[in-house]
């Protein structure tokens, strides 16, 4: 029975250390909107919104986690102009070979960078982050850019969802495929900075409109989900994120 009581006891202390060794994802979110002042019917100067994500870990310096999806809430119900824009989707910038300077004129509606990690060759690396206006509005386009330490050349449409009978007004969700998650044979990528700006506008019969409707700074805050792996061993993990979007006149 002692011996017994001692197993247990060693078992709880190893559960223990584990625990307390654990590793969990953290995801930051941030949104800056720049308002402008719009015509009353309904057109006016582009509005930007920027949008930076940031991972780490707790207890920090941890190797980052390897994204697999996300989804992003967007308060309020104000929407797009998507359906005025010119669109290009993965498939066309596929059958581009990935030049999207072909990509149609006004399809455009954003850029920005990221930085990960090659988390087994311990290179960090900055990559090119372009977006357009997916088919029919329904959706934004995302192109991914590196030449180190691979050379990728990736796009992914990501749909937009209006959401009924929620506090937020649309929802856009972006799957991560496999050959961003592992860019080379055994070799993961973790996220470390995801930064973009969307500011496209088009003009039709002589009026600008942005492809953000915004017209006043959103009432609700903006939210996140994140789907990750643990590289190590392979389990799943979710982090989450909140933040009140900051606003500006332009």
């Amino acid at each position: 029975m002692k011996r017994i009581v001692q197993a247990l006891v060693l078992t709880g202390a190893l559960v223990l250390a584990a625990a307390a060794h654990a590793v969990s994802p953290v995801a930051t979110i941030r949104g800056d909107v720049a308002l402008s002042s719009l015509s009353t019917d309904g057109g006016g100067a582009p509005a930007g919104f920027d949008v930076h994500v940031a991972f780490s870990t707790d207890p920090p310096g941890a190797p980052p986690f390897t994204i697999q999806k996300a989804v992003i809430f967007f308060p309020d119900r104000a929407g797009t102009n998507g359906t005025l824009f010119r669109s290009c989707s993965a498939r066309q910038i596929e059958r581009f070979h990935g030049a999207i300077r072909r990509c149609p004129k006004g399809s455009q509606i954003g850029r920005g960078t990221l930085r990960a990690q090659a988390l087994q060759l311990g290179v960090t690396a900055t990559g090119r982050v372009t977006l357009f206006n997916g088919a029919h509005g329904r959706s934004v386009t995302f192109n991914i850019r590196t030449t180190n330490p691979a050379d990728i050349n990736e796009s992914i449409d990501a749909p937009l969802q209006k959401l009924r009978g929620s506090r937020y007004g649309e929802k856009l969700t972006l799957v991560v495929p496999h050959s961003l998650q592992e860019i080379l044979t055994g070799v993961y990528v973790g996220l470390e900075d995801f930064d973009v700006t969307i500011d496209g506008a088009v003009t039709v019969d002589g009026v600008t409109h942005s492809y953000l409707r915004a017209r006043a700074c959103p009432r609700r805050p903006l939210h996140a989900v994140f789907d990750l792996e643990d590289w190590t061993t392979g389990e799943a993990a979710t982090a989450t994120a909140d933040t009140t979007v900051r606003c500006r006149d332009r």
